[in-house]
């Protein structure tokens, strides 16, 4: 009983890796997952040469992500930091149009053909939301093509700049990860039916409630479960 507890509370070590073309924010979404406040950095995050790499905690996941650089020439590298991913962020910017099918043959086309990442979950992130010019999740999607893909995926409007956006991505990463902590947050609580005189009609108004809960506790013991399989 002691080693379940121990597995519900304790973090999970998970690995990502942040993916995209030069400019599209890559670096300032690390940095904002890491420090939270970004503003006194103000015009200091530089592009990156090489690759980031950054730790923290997010629910009850211990979170390591790289940012990879992707210049022209760091692209075909990409692949050697698939192994051993459990996902990958793409970050598109969204106001830039012109390099929408760069971005689709330099990176999302060889991330999904890559047999590292077989299993992996892929998070698009359509950051510079806050941009007038910025498209639509909708047209990104479309563009992209990104319904073909039959990896383990969903697409988030962001603004990594001003964090719009980015917990709610993050929350639904961390519950594809096997996040039971993500999984809660993520479900709308329950609220109390008002006390009613007659009996037989506050137990009919109760049975929902009742189900919603047994539908999250087993939601929960399915993952822990699961999750305990996987490190065996």
């Amino acid at each position: 009983m002691g080693n379940i507890w121990s597995r519900l509370f304790r973090h999970r070590e998970v690995r990502i890796v942040l993916v995209g073309l030069d400019d599209a924010g890559k670096t300032t979404l690390l940095y904002k997952l890491k420090l939270g406040d970004i503003s006194h950095l103000g015009s200091h995050i530089i592009p990156t040469i090489g690759f980031n790499v950054e730790s923290f905690a997010h629910r009850d996941l211990q979170i390591t992500a790289w940012d990879i650089g992707s210049r022209d020439k760091m692209r075909a590298l990409f692949r050697h930091y698939y192994k051993g991913a459990d996902a990958v962020v793409v970050v598109i910017d969204s106001s830039d149009r012109e390099r929408l099918d760069e971005l689709n043959f330099d990176v999302i086309k060889p991330a999904i053909q890559s047999e590292e990442l077989e299993t992996a979950t892929l998070l698009f992130l359509a950051n510079k939301q806050d941009l007038s010019q910025a498209m639509s999740v909708e047209e990104i999607t479309e563009k992209l093509n990104l319904k073909s893909i039959v990896h383990n995926w969903s697409v988030f409007p962001i603004s990594a700049l001003k964090g719009t956006g980015v917990s709610e991505a993050l929350d639904w990463l961390a519950c594809q990860l096997g996040s039971l902590q993500a999984k809660k947050a993520v479900v709308a609580p329950v609220r109390e039916s008002p006390v009613l005189e007659a009996a037989s009609s506050d137990e009919t108004d109760r049975t929902p409630q009742r189900k919603d809960y047994c539908n999250r506790a087993y939601t929960a013991i399915k993952c822990l479960f699961k999750t305990s399989r996987t490190e065996s």
